[in-house]
């Protein structure tokens, strides 16, 4: 009785498996310069610190309005 292996790893099912559907029609994005980079981050955690405030300010109204149900 042979042993055939159970995968074929050849180089041709691997690069059919690897390309995309739309590989084609991709471009890659214009790199983002270092200052539109710091300030896209900026941005981003100016939106999570105001999220994270809103939060706090929601979570200790919840508990006033709790402590004048008592």
């Amino acid at each position: 009785m042979s042993q055939d292996p159970l995968i074929n790893d050849s180089h041709e099912d691997e690069q059919e498996f690897l390309e995309a559907v739309n590989d084609d029609d991709y471009t890659r994005p214009r790199a983002a310069s270092r200052h539109e980079t710091l300030r896209a981050r900026r941005r981003v955690e100016a939106l999570l610190e105001e999220r994270r405030l809103k939060r706090a300010i929601e979570d200790d109204w919840m508990l006033l309005d709790e402590e004048e149900d008592e």
